[in-house]
């Protein structure tokens, strides 16, 4: 059998700022420590408890506490309260941050303890025992790897969703839990560094980089299994000749970076892109899709390391506009939501790889979903602008008709439904999903260009249709868990409070940015999916794609590769 060798998929992360962990302090008499919270209430709760025990301890000491109000950020990343944090921290001996509950909220609140470090101060993070990989996930990715993590038990629960932070929650829960850990977080605030700690780190990763494979297609396809980079599935090898076939498919430099895709804030350079692709099954012609996708990943409104490490399922979808969706003949037809087609098909399965291998998320390491979700490996449709009613998506974002654009969003939950042929039976219907869990609510609709006809010829444009959505989808006030929302600062952006009585209604969303109307799917047909969620930090990201000069030709080469499969009848 013939010997290849095969380029890695995964990234490279820069360390030219890592640093060894900054020297304890010897005693806590006499200091300033430094409290520090996540965007959740119970935070507070714990390091109340925490200050409490070492006021008894050390008498002299004093504290100073300071909330990070905003989920899923980095305050290295925000220009407004980064001023304000590394004023607290300048003030501070120590810092203890509490506390690392779920998956993505012990990531985020690793990034910004191993500020902390990286600003000169030396931290301590506590995180619940089932989350504690996500935190020291975090701390790797922001190359702080020997950030020292006191563990919590898990009776120390999320306390997003408890009905009150009540004296008895603090009486039977926190200060029982919080008592157990006490000596943990002293001996990690004063006992000296090791020579580990205090070494500047290297990366444990990088050099699977630059590494070649070489062996059968089996046996590189077992080696790539056993590493995690696939999911199982055989892939196409990622031989030297292979991707610089796909690079044909972009104007850009091999080395030239796309973005930095956290958690682990990989270097999504064009080669890399490539090589994901190359496994994938690819065409040259898909690149410029997979480069704009990349670039969507990375735009802020996405989080993309929130969705993609949450104990939550999170589902992303790719929606491709314009010419170039036309080019790659993608599917925007029957079962568009499926994928049976070449383009949709190795698009979504190359976002997969590159969510693996460049971001870095993995399953038990940094995504930690309790039961994950069914399409976790993405779903890439187009949408149907010839048969639509309405101007191409694209436009609402300010891009012309002619422009071909990438549209990225995620959701979590999905249902189906009909328009009856009845405009007033199709909007009821659309109003009547509910999933104001979230941050900022959202939900994507995505309906037949037999559905948009319906509303258009009663009069609806598209905004049209999203402003009878954010106006009248609504719920009565007692539905909500105003306490969750206050408490962990997920108030609406309008600034308005929420109803105090149950006879009152609210939104279901809290703006219309959110709502999202696609249209793709077969075209008489008067059918919809509401993928329900998203919002605040699940997009939407519209970025326009960029073709490489010869782009007329790779599709005249190509074009034979990705029309229709011609199904066998019986």
């Amino acid at each position: 059998m013939e010997t290849m060798k095969a380029l890695s998929p995964w990234a490279e992360v820069d360390y030219e700022d890592a640093k060894g962990l900054t020297p304890r302090v010897e005693t806590l008499d006499g200091k300033r420590i430094g409290l520090f919270a996540h965007f959740k209430g119970h935070s507070f709760l714990i390091l109340d408890e925490i200050q409490k025990e070492l006021s008894k301890r050390y008498p002299t000491a004093t504290f100073t506490t300071l909330q990070y109000p905003r989920d899923t950020s980095e305050i290295e990343n925000d220009p407004e309260f980064r001023p304000k944090f590394e004023e607290w921290v300048d003030s501070v001996d120590t810092v203890i941050a509490a506390y690392g509950d779920a998956g993505s909220c012990a990531m985020y609140h690793a990034y910004n303890t191993a500020f902390v470090e990286k600003l000169g101060v030396p931290a301590v993070l506590v995180a619940k025992e089932s989350v504690v990989m996500s935190a020291r996930r975090g701390a790797s990715a922001r190359i702080c790897p020997a950030l020292r993590i006191v563990v919590a038990p898990e009776a120390l629960p999320d306390m997003s969703f408890v009905p009150a932070l009540d004296q008895q929650l603090i009486d039977t829960v926190i200060r029982p839990n919080v008592l157990a850990i006490m000596d943990d977080i002293i001996d990690k605030l004063l006992a000296p560094l090791t020579e580990e700690e205090q070494c500047i780190p290297q990366s444990a990763a990088n050099h699977l980089a630059d590494e070649v494979i070489e062996g059968t297609a089996a046996q590189i396809n077992s080696v790539l299994y056993q590493r995690g980079c696939t999911q199982g599935l055989p892939v196409a090898i990622p031989t030297e000749e292979a991707v610089e076939e796909m690079l044909r498919g972009t104007d850009f430099a091999r080395d030239y970076v796309v973005a930095k895709l956290p958690p682990m804030l990989g270097k999504a350079t064009v080669e890399k892109i490539a090589i994901n692709a190359v496994m994938a099954g690819c065409l040259p012609i898909h690149m410029p899709v997979l480069i704009a996708a990349v670039k969507a990943m990375d735009d802020p409104i996405i989080h993309l390391a929130g969705w993609t490490c949450s104990v939550a399922g999170f589902a992303p979808s790719l929606c491709v506009n314009g010419p170039v969706a036309r080019a790659l003949n993608m599917n925007a037809n029957t079962t568009v939501l499926s994928m049976y087609f070449k383009s949709n098909a190795c698009i979504a399965r190359a976002l997969a790889y590159i969510i693996q291998n460049i971001s870095g998320s993995r399953p038990g390491l940094e995504d930690n979903a309790y039961t994950g979700h069914e399409g976790r490996f993405w779903t890439v449709l187009a949408e149907d602008e010839a048969n639509s009613p309405w101007a191409p998506l694209q436009t609402e974002y300010g891009f012309a008709e002619d422009d071909s654009t990438v549209f990225l969003y995620w959701y979590h939950d999905r249902a189906i439904f009909r328009g009856n042929r009845n405009v007033s039976y199709l909007l009821e219907k659309m109003c009547s999903y509910d999933n104001t869990w979230g941050f900022d609510p959202g939900c994507t609709f995505v309906i037949t260009a037999g559905t948009a006809k319906i509303l258009a010829d009663a009069g609806y444009s598209r905004d049209d249709v999203r402003e009878y959505i954010y106006e009248y989808a609504r719920k009565s006030s007692d539905s909500i868990n105003k306490r969750w929302m206050t408490d962990n600062n997920h108030m609406p952006k309008s600034g308005l409070p929420l109803p105090e009585k149950g006879c009152y209604s609210a939104r279901k969303y809290w703006t219309k940015e959110h709502i999202n109307v696609i249209v793709s799917g077969v075209a008489p047909i008067d059918r919809g999916v509401a993928q329900i969620g998203g919002g605040d930090h699940g997009g939407p990201a519209c970025i326009k794609v960029e073709l490489p000069k010869n782009w007329d030709e790779l599709v005249a080469e190509y074009a034979p590769l990705v029309a229709d499969p011609q199904f066998v009848r019986y």
